[in-house]
């Protein structure tokens, strides 16, 4: 380090804990951040002057806890100073947000996928930049990319469906989207959504939506492995299947349980009128409420072979708990909750599942976690991160 850079370094991390300090219990006033902070006065008036300088942070009003001479001035952070988007990357679809430095999400817009990488992803950038205008907020600064596959670790390429022809260079997307990429699968995204709230140390995220796959949070971390594909389960052979799944081949755990699967089956159960109506975009709640006696035994039976194949993992890893879900396909899908349920104890340990937790997980954990991704690489003042990740937030997947 040179004798220029330390004065340099220091300031940015003095900063980053003011800012932290402001968005976790702000406004405060400068004497308040003096003393959370530990922070010398003069070093706390002088970033306080350039947060305020620079937009990000705001006056907030006299001190109503100042008793003598003229009130000092409350600080606050706003969220506005910085910008993140989310986009997630569906075979026929793009969604796309923008969320604040807070996490509040300030537009969404969906399109059709080109399904082309060399259109889809300046149609991306577009839609960001689109978006951004007509919120009148700034570019996104960082961007979680969510897809069905992976960045490769070794030649940091981006592989996914939904980029095809691929592989893509990361450095191509960033290129193209003019901001750090992370890229996530939705089952690590979901994971990492469930991670990040605390609640769950060691836990099985079963992501059942298009496909199924199983994200592990394992003493509060997400599992990411050796090329950042953990949890493939839906791609894991069963025995007794002869369709053919989605990745070409024969027999995938999928093809008995995943959402494409059991969209395109009950189609057939209801016929072409019905399943126009009903199978669209359903979800199982949905399709559950049809009270189609064909329907409900095509659930059970998928319900009934995802917790066999979970057990497989509940016996291997040892989970405090198993959540099912994490999109709004299975959403308030409560019997198919309690098939699962009773499927993954009836075949694990008994050891295992003493006390263990089995309930549907939040139906927006892959975009929490996708968001979560996208502010920890959130930046100001040229390189200050916006929010000091910790636990789960510090290893974020690349998928």
């Amino acid at each position: 380090m040179t004798a220029s850079a330390g004065p340099a370094v220091a300031r940015d991390i003095n900063t980053a804990a003011v800012l932290e300090v402001l968005q976790s219990d702000g406004p405060l006033s400068q004497a308040e951040l003096v003393r959370r902070t530990g922070l010398a006065r003069p070093t706390v008036a002088a970033i306080a002057r350039t947060l305020l300088h620079h937009g990000v942070a705001e006056a907030a009003g006299p001190d109503p806890r100042s008793t003598t001479g003229r009130p000092g001035i409350l600080i606050a952070f706003r969220p506005a100073c910085a910008v993140a988007a989310v986009v997630r990357l569906l075979p026929h679809g793009i969604d796309a947000r923008l969320v604040d430095a807070g996490g509040r999400t300030h537009g969404t817009v969906t399109v059709a996928n080109p399904e082309v990488a060399a259109t889809t992803l300046p149609l991306v950038a577009a839609l960001l930049r689109d978006l951004a205008d007509e919120q009148h907020l700034d570019r996104p600064t960082s961007v979680s990319l969510l897809l069905a596959g992976r960045l490769d670790p070794v030649t940091q390429c981006v592989v996914g469906s939904a980029l095809d022809p691929g592989p893509v260079p990361l450095d191509d997307v960033e290129a193209a989207l003019s901001a750090p990429v992370t890229v996530l699968n939705p089952t690590a995204s979901a994971a990492l959504g469930v991670a990040r709230t605390g609640l769950h140390r060691d836990a099985l995220v079963v992501f059942v939506d298009h496909g199924v796959g199983v994200g592990v949070v394992s003493g509060g971390r997400v599992l990411q492995g050796a090329t950042g594909a953990v949890g493939e389960v839906g791609h894991s052979r069963v025995t007794d299947s002869d369709r053919r799944c989605e990745c070409g081949r024969i027999g995938c755990l999928e093809t008995v349980t995943a959402g494409w699967y059991i969209r395109s089956r009950a189609a057939e159960l209801l016929g072409a009128d019905a399943a126009r109506v009903a199978t669209a975009g359903a979800t199982v709640a949905q399709l559950h409420d049809l009270h189609h006696p064909g329907v409900d035994a095509l659930l059970d039976e998928a319900a009934e072979r995802l917790g066999l194949a979970t057990s497989w993992l509940v016996n291997t890893l040892n989970p405090a708990s198993v959540l099912l879900g994490g999109t709004p396909f299975v959403a308030g899908a409560h019997r198919f909750r309690d098939v699962f349920a009773g499927a993954v104890r009836a075949h694990s340990l008994p050891s295992h599942t003493e006390g263990l937790l089995i309930d549907l997980a939040d139906p927006t954990a892959d975009l929490d976690g996708a968001t979560a991704a996208a502010l920890d690489r959130l930046t100001v003042l040229g390189g200050v991160p916006v929010r000091r990740p910790t636990g789960a937030a510090a290893r974020v997947p690349q998928a």
